[in-house]
């Protein structure tokens, strides 16, 4: 049998050397590739060709010789020390880079040096970490040869889009004072004890604007930078009462002695009105200004404010009316009646509260609730509401409260602990409101359309007749005025079109967007409508989310994650 060698070379690769001897056992390529495995040179790159031609020569030489004899020895490089390879690709977006690694197969690893340049050759120079490059390297350095390795090597950053300028609140409003009764000494909350006043005095400091931020700018790991989104600016409402400070006019500052009242991206100074107690004795209140009330509103009693209303105690079947927000510190308290089967236009409460701000209460039942949006604490049973934005049933970080029974209609959602009734009252729950008003809209613009549609007809019919007047007769001046007059009015109509398309669009849109939420359960006798689709329960739910979508009105189970 031949023998066959590995012998090194002076180009440090290894050569494969064949003693030709012309035996019955030939020599083939599966004896090479054994000799190479068991060999130290088992980690080199193998030229598998030269292997093939080796073996082809060896074949050659041996059918010149007789058995035994020996041929001229043939030497082919079979072996080959490689150093590692690399390529580097980058992600579509250039928001990250990655290095694959061909381990060496005898020949030098790839440093950490080594990759940065690579990766920088090919056009990626900001976001690495060197931390990554290393442990890349070494990871590299310690698998098999002729491994492929890959690995993130650089990251770009997103941009941080500016913050949008806000007001920031310097004193507590009355809200505050009625929200956070005095505590005793033991510890316990005392609910009579609403501490002082909150009285401001003449340039006292209210509010700040924060300014906004242009935000953090990013970048590519190939250098593009990114530019962040400025957040949006707002003014500070100066309203009554106040002014901006001359040192600094960022700074709202109180221009009287009052109550400070929070508005919209600012506040207000009222004249206070405080009293202990509504009652007989003291008769309605109606004041221009904001009025505190520490005890309670007692029945048959009126209130009126154009500011706030703040109430320490409770509202028991009495009415209030504020042009700001009315905070009452336990809760509101109307006679039990029957309103069941009875047409809710019908049903008159005795407890009647009005707000244009919010209104908060820690409970309430059978009383009517007029407000831009409602927080009751804990429970709330057979009311009468009318919100235009949120209905909110429980404390300020969870809605856990509960929603019994009663007509609700709201403008945006309403969130609660459980909803309905175990006694199987009917909670009903409508979006009437705006969808309404959006319908209203779109009939008031289909009359004006037809409007529309009508008189560019006559003009249509009109300038026909002028286009078959004889050539005597023509009046080109008459015809141009009622084609102007024409092409007007069609333009218009496909103007009005648009817009209705545009609001039937809106309408779909906020369908979709409104919602009712129970985070414990539901009970049987809800009824949910948006627009002209409705869904009544029928049997009791767990977590629950009732929402519009497909032309139906869908409950659908809330998923904890």
């Amino acid at each position: 049998m031949s023998k066959a060698s590995l012998v090194s070379n002076d180009k440090n690769n290894i050569d494969l050397v064949l003693s030709p001897v012309k035996t019955k056992t030939p020599l083939t390529e599966v004896n090479i590739n054994e000799l190479i495995e068991s060999s130290e040179y088992s980690n080199l790159y193998v030229d598998s060709g030269n292997i093939k031609s080796a073996i082809a020569e060896l074949n050659s030489v041996l059918k010149t010789l007789s058995e035994n004899q020996p041929g001229r020895e043939i030497t082919y490089q079979i072996l080959e020390r490689r150093d590692a390879s690399i390529s580097i690709s980058i992600e579509q977006d250039n928001m990250s880079a990655s290095a694959e690694i061909s381990t060496a197969l005898g020949g030098q690893h790839m440093s950490a040096k080594a990759i940065l340049n690579a990766a920088q050759a090919a056009n990626v120079c900001k976001g690495f970490s060197k931390e990554q490059l290393i442990k890349l390297a070494k990871q590299a350095a310690k698998e098999p040869a002729g491994s492929i390795v890959k690995s993130e090597i650089a990251h770009g950053k997103l941009p941080i889009d500016g913050k949008d300028s806000r007001i920031k609140l310097l004193v507590e409003s009355a809200q505050d004072r009625i929200l956070k009764p005095k505590k005793r000494e033991d510890g316990s909350v005392d609910m009579r004890d609403l501490g002082d006043i909150i009285c401001v005095k003449v340039g006292d400091p209210l509010a700040k604007k924060i300014p906004l931020t242009d935000g953090i700018q990013g970048y590519t790991v190939t250098g593009e930078i990114l530019t962040p989104k400025p957040g949006e600016d707002i003014n500070i409402h100066v309203g009554e009462g106040t002014s901006l400070s001359p040192k600094n006019n960022s700074i709202l500052v109180s221009t009287k002695v009052g109550l400070p009242r929070i508005i919209e991206n600012g506040m207000e100074v009222d004249s206070i009105y405080q009293m202990k107690n509504v009652d007989v004795s003291t008769g309605h209140v109606k004041f221009e200004g904001s009025v505190i009330i520490d005890g309670d509103v007692c029945e048959g009693m009126k209130v009126f404010a154009t500011g706030d209303i703040s109430i320490g105690g409770f509202v028991e079947s009495a009415s209030l009316d504020a042009g700001g927000d009315i905070t009452i510190g336990t809760g509101i308290i109307g006679k039990k009646q029957e309103v069941e089967g009875i047409d809710v236009s019908e049903i008159s409460m005795s407890a009647n509260i009005k707000a244009g701000g919010k209104v908060f209460a820690k409970y309430s039942q059978y009383a009517e609730i007029s407000c831009d949006s409602l927080r009751i604490e804990n429970q709330m049973m057979h009311n009468i509401v009318k919100v235009a934005k949120t209905l909110w049933l429980g404390s300020e970080a969870k809605a856990n409260g509960k929603l019994i029974a009663g007509y609700i209609r709201v403008g945006e959602s309403v969130r609660a602990g459980t909803v309905g009734a175990t006694a199987g009252s009917m909670t009903f729950i409508t979006f009437e409101d705006k969808i309404n008003d959006y319908l209203k809209q779109m009939a008031d613009l289909d009359l004006t359309v037809k409007t529309e549609s009508d008189k560019a007809s006559e003009l249509k019919l009109a300038a026909e007749k002028l286009k078959k007047l004889p050539k005597d007769k023509a009046n080109p001046k008459m015809l141009a005025k009622v084609m102007s007059t024409y092409q007007h009015h069609a333009k218009s109509m496909g103007k009005l079109l648009f817009e209705k398309e545009a609001l039937e669009a809106t309408l779909q849109e906020y369908m979709t967007s409104v919602y009712v939420e129970a985070n414990e359960k539901v009970y049987h006798g809800v009824q949910v409508t948006i627009g002209e689709f409705h869904e009544r329960t029928r049997r009791e739910y767990g977590p629950s989310r009732f929402a519009y979508k497909e032309r139906k009105v869908h409950i659908d189970p809330i998923v904890s994650t």
